[in-house]
């Protein structure tokens, strides 16, 4: 069957005058089933340095049964990483909410012959992170949920426009705790996607418990490494679980559109960026200290 991906990334790889320097595979386990996680690199110059120390260098993952999929996932998320690092400090960043909101939230890339398909994944990534900081700041409805996996427990938050917003988590063997979280239209769709983003959460934790074990120990310094690591601990778990405990019945805040449009540039020639931000309700995603969970 023909792919558009496959067409528009056929000249992506440096080797063909493209901007990824690199793609890297290995099998994964998510939710004990075996899945394909593909790394995709830029070339230098094209990114700014983000000092993380848990999640490695790579500029862009991807997850999923399929290998050519998860690859498509990998270099959309490189792309748009590109988008991002090349027009959030330049003067066409108040054109995208930049101003007001600094982040890559809310962007996403996709092929496609039209846009539908880059706006959808922009809005649903704007949702989530919208929920979840009015969650954590205790101002929303949501409800918990066993989910189908043994040992994974689920927050469903209702998201400003329906949908939902799912927070999966588990102890993990070696006794920390992971989480992963995603929005979608239904809690099913939310859930699988969370537990892609909590199964990689415990292979970055399981990675960094072993280097302590050894006596490599290092504390992360990027501002949602140092959240992902303490809400991996005893004490961190403890105060995600005091949210969890707190009921659920307040009203979410309005969701006020900052940005829904294209951001273009010399990646369009390979896939399309989109922009769906969302005014955020406080600062504290952004300046708020390692013990707010978001990141």
């Amino acid at each position: 069957m023909f792919s558009l991906s496959t067409f528009r990334y056929r000249k992506v790889l440096a080797a063909d005058g493209g901007p990824v320097d690199s793609i890297e595979s290995r099998t994964v386990s998510v939710g004990g089933l075996p899945m394909v996680q593909v790394n995709a690199c830029l070339s230098a110059g094209l990114t700014r340095p983000r000092g993380q120390y848990l999640y490695g260098d790579a500029d862009g993952t991807g997850t999923h049964r399929v290998t050519s999929v998860a690859r498509q996932q990998a270099v959309s998320e490189a792309l748009k990483r590109w988008a991002f690092d090349a027009v959030v400090q330049s003067d066409r960043a108040d054109e995208f909410a930049f101003d007001v909101d600094p982040s890559s939230t809310g962007m996403a890339a996709a092929c496609g012959l039209t846009a539908r398909r880059a706006r959808r994944s922009a809005m649903l990534a704007a949702v989530e992170r919208f929920s979840l900081a009015s969650w954590w700041e205790g101002r929303a409805r949501w409800r918990l949920f066993d989910t189908d996996w043994p040992g994974v427990s689920a927050v469903a938050i209702d998201g400003p426009f329906g949908g939902v917003t799912v927070i999966a988590y588990s102890r993990t063997t070696f006794g920390m705790y992971a989480y992963g979280h995603a929005a979608e239209e239904s809690f099913g769709a939310a859930c699988e996607r969370a537990m892609v983003e909590l199964a990689r959460h415990e292979r970055v934790l399981h990675a960094w418990w072993l280097s302590a074990l050894v006596g490599e120990y290092r504390q992360p310094v990027e501002r949602f490494e140092r959240r992902s690591l303490f809400f991996a601990t005893q004490a961190g778990h403890e105060l995600f679980l005091r949210r969890v405990q707190d009921g659920g019945q307040a009203e979410m805040p309005a969701a006020s559109l900052l940005c829904d449009r294209e951001v273009t540039g010399p990646w369009s020639d390979y896939t399309t960026v989109w922009r769906f931000a969302l005014k955020p309700s406080s600062e504290g995603y952004l300046n708020g200290g390692e013990d707010y969970f978001f990141w």
